[in-house]
């Protein structure tokens, strides 16, 4: 169209004006509906690098889940080293993230293999109880790490104390709860957690170990039912957790519904979920469902997050953290999408699903 004269040139101002203010209108919304602090990120990795730092703070996540492994904390007894969780903790409470611990391993001292909880001896029982009590009292509500080490590595920077705990992970898995999974050991291992921590920390709150929906051994929903008979174990958790690993976006639904039904039968309706871990990984897309290629990957996030968001309060969601930040170079074993999970490459370069992400965090 061409157009001239005087009144041609104002229909173009008043064209290109209608066009700013729809601009202006619609970036604030935009950015509104992409900062929900309800999705985080899993960080499985040992310590944290400058890289992964930065790349933390510009995922927009809120969140972001670590595993204070016991053996590596304290390998010989009474001998804490907190070096790696105080560069975790405290270099992303410095950007605005809050970790979410997964307390989990047994050292060589106490079990013969990580897996295995430490509940059938006093010795190794007292032994966790010590290990929990001294992390709740160096990260927790006025703790030693947030009174000395902080303020001289992040002057000026609001401390993030820790307020929620999460006691072991993947009980219902024979690789993560050895010999085998057991809701009865699961419990006395949450009771004695439960116990520890609030005598530290009255007001904080213990998260059940998040597990996958659906195990070789013992599905998630099953595991908890069993758990429940158990005196006293019921009241040994403030917090549910799952994992709901699945071939695509109903499955997933599924299996938290199923999760969900378990908890109101046995009163605990209003209790909260987090989802710790859930992904698919970007490798070719297999038979199996839990590696859907680049692209797909990047959709089936958005499709799930979404999904999530939708559930979010009839199925009491808090928080969904996806697994994981970032590839961890190498085949994982045991694990078919894991070494491809990540929202970018080993090398940090990004992926759509990175992309994806950051439309949901803003």
């Amino acid at each position: 169209m061409v157009l001239d004269g005087d009144s041609s040139m104002r229909r173009v101002i008043g064209l290109a004006a209608v066009a700013i203010i729809a601009v202006l209108v619609a970036v604030p919304f935009a950015q509104a509906k992409g900062s929900s602090s309800m999705f985080g990120l899993n960080y499985a990795f040992r310590g944290l690098s400058g890289d992964d730092a930065g790349k933390l703070e510009r995922s927009g996540a809120k969140t972001v889940r670590w595993t204070f492994f016991w053996p590596r904390i304290e390998a010989s007894q009474g001998r804490f080293d907190w070096s790696a969780a105080d560069r975790v903790v405290g270099d992303l409470a410095a950007s605005g993230l809050r970790v979410l611990p997964t307390l989990y391993g047994s050292p060589r001292w106490v079990e013969g293999t990580a897996a295995k909880p430490p509940i059938d001896s006093q010795r190794a029982r007292l032994a966790w109880q010590t290990f929990v009590q001294a992390a709740v009292s160096r990260y927790g509500p006025g703790g030693t790490f947030w009174t000395t080490e902080y303020p001289l590595s992040h002057p000026a920077k609001p401390a993030l104390p820790i307020g929620t705990w999460q006691i072991w992970n993947e009980p219902n898995l024979r690789s993560h709860f050895a010999p085998r999974p057991s809701p009865g050991g699961y419990a006395s291992l949450l009771k004695l957690s439960h116990g520890a921590i609030k005598q530290r920390d009255p007001g904080a709150s213990v998260m059940f170990a998040g597990m996958p929906g659906y195990s070789n051994d013992i599905n998630a929903w099953t595991f908890l039912k069993r758990m429940y008979r158990k005196p006293g174990a019921g009241q040994a958790f403030d917090v549910a957790a799952l994992h709901p690993y699945a071939r695509n976006v109903h499955q997933m639904l599924g299996e938290i519904k199923r999760l969900r039904k378990v908890m109101r039968k046995h009163g605990d309706g209003r209790q909260p979920l987090w989802i710790t871990e859930i992904g698919w990984g970007s490798g070719h897309p297999s038979r199996f469902g839990l590696t859907k290629g680049k692209k797909g990957q990047a959709r089936i996030l958005k499709r799930s997050f979404r999904a999530l968001e939708d559930k979010r309060k009839p199925f009491k969601i808090k928080q969904v953290l996806w697994f994981n930040f970032r590839d961890p170079g190498g085949q994982a074993q045991g694990c078919s999408f894991c070494s491809s999970a990540g929202l970018l490459k080993t090398n940090l370069d990004p992926k759509p699903a990175w992309r994806a992400f950051r439309s949901f965090t803003g």
